[in-house]
């Protein structure tokens, strides 16, 4: 599944956060905790006011599908520190279908992974 190419950037992110949340209420993934180096989105997500952006329905259906999860938090990631989220959006724009895998992840991913992991910082 990939999201059409006319959609703004902003579009794109909040479609692939939609896909991505759809997914975890599928899997019953819980606690879920966002990270998207958009401010745009994470503002657009949090606020309680009515969305009046273009991408208005996109933004109702997260908050809707967020709304099923007992606890979430969403959080701003710099992108300086999400390289294997952009390292896997460049890769998917090549790829026919969606591929995921829950545990080892791919050799060509291990170095980012250790890099963006340097960059972060839990609480």
């Amino acid at each position: 599944m990939r999201a059409p190419s006319v959609l703004s950037v902003l579009a794109t992110e909040l479609y692939a956060l939609k896909i991505g949340i759809s997914f975890s209420v599928d899997a019953s993934l819980t606690p879920l905790i966002i990270e998207s180096n958009s401010l745009t989105a994470i503002y657009l997500i949090v606020q309680e006011n009515p969305c009046y952006e273009a991408e208005w329905a996109l933004v109702e259906d997260i908050r809707q599908l967020l709304a099923s999860f007992p606890s979430y938090s969403v959080c701003f990631v710099p992108r300086t520190a999400n390289g294997v989220a952009d390292l896997l959006a460049r890769f998917n724009l090549v790829q026919k279908a969606l591929d995921f895998w829950f545990s080892d992840p791919l050799l060509w991913l291990q170095d980012c992974l250790n890099e963006d992991s340097r960059k972060c910082t839990i609480t």
